[in-house]
């Protein structure tokens, strides 16, 4: 395949479809464990359906406007993540959960129990399911502590993993605020401790530098750093190679935006298989990388709007 062509032969298919789980060494350990991914992986599962979409292994996707799931509605889970699972390309779902539904989600025992059967119904038809916590207020004092709270309120979810939205916080490119990054450091370590599931942070590119910040959550062993890309280009992805190997301890994850304007080159991407396969070649471009483990799309609303 050439990048001009677009297209990929059967081996280019094929080529990373079986990777390694990812490792980090646990804290008080000197042995590196698995850590579960953005996606849901199995050794052995059930032959996909003759009806099911090809599903990518480290494809992710966040799903910003979560009022429509089982969550908040009275559907039956099972049919629901069922056609969800058939229809959808992806491994793993992550939810966002803004000001009012984080609130509602902690204060309700009946709504947690509604999420906590979707992610099994999810689980058993092969998605796993995360959170992405999108609430300033819970980044910035006099609130920051209340985190711990919330994942105390969660914690018997079976998620995959916890994805904090803490780039909207920080300061804009050319400025630092260094107490506020002081405290994310500490915040890292307390949630990383606290929380029963693997915790990312998203963060833009040029946020890594910022107060040694990304040096720093490399040393605290937070479980990976999810690096928000504004636009689909090449040169977007390649600009985060250096950080791989300047970080070669963290692990990252990274997240196109579809949201800024679906484009590449110039010129739209029309349609949801060009798409998927400029993410295979991404996807094959960073796995060279020991540290890269996968590619979460922002966000599904956008994706659905792709032609078919």
């Amino acid at each position: 395949m050439t990048e001009a062509s677009g297209t990929l032969s059967s081996d280019e298919m094929d080529a990373g479809s079986d990777l390694p789980y990812i490792s980090v060494p646990k804290k008080g350990s000197g042995q590196a464990s698995p850590l579960p991914p953005l996606i849901f992986r199995t050794q052995t599962s059930l032959p996909e359906p003759a009806t099911a979409v090809r599903r990518y292994r480290d494809l992710g996707v966040i799903v910003r406007d979560s009022s429509w799931l089982p969550v908040w509605n009275p559907v039956a889970t099972s049919a629901w993540a069922r056609r969800i699972s058939q229809s959808l390309p992806f491994d793993s779902i992550l939810i966002e959960l803004p000001p009012g539904k984080l609130k509602r989600l902690e204060e309700d025992a009946a709504l947690r129990r509604r999420l906590h059967g979707l992610i099994l119904e999810l689980a058993d038809n092969g998605v796993a399911t995360g959170l992405v916590i999108n609430d300033p207020a819970l980044f910035l004092a006099p609130e920051r502590g209340r985190i711990l709270e919330l994942i105390t309120a969660l914690e018997n979810l079976p998620l995959a993993v916890m994805l904090l939205e803490i780039d909207r916080v920080l300061a804009p490119p050319g400025q630092e605020d260094l107490p506020l990054i002081d405290a994310l450091v500490n915040l890292s370590v307390g949630v990383t401790v606290r929380s029963p599931w693997p915790v990312g942070m998203i963060l833009r590119p040029y946020q890594l530098d910022q107060g040694e910040l990304g040096g720093r959550l490399e040393k605290n062993a937070i479980d990976f750093i999810a690096l928000r890309l504004e636009d689909l280009s090449r040169d977007s992805v390649r600009g985060i190679e250096p950080f791989l190997a300047i970080y070669p301890r963290a692990q990252f994850r990274i997240i196109p935006s579809l949201n800024a304007g679906v484009q590449g080159n110039g010129r739209n991407i029309e349609k949801t298989g060009n798409l998927l396969e400029r993410m295979e070649r991404w996807h094959r471009r960073l796995q060279v990388y020991p540290n890269f483990g996968g590619i979460l799309l922002d966000d599904l609303e956008a994706f659905g709007n792709l032609h078919p």
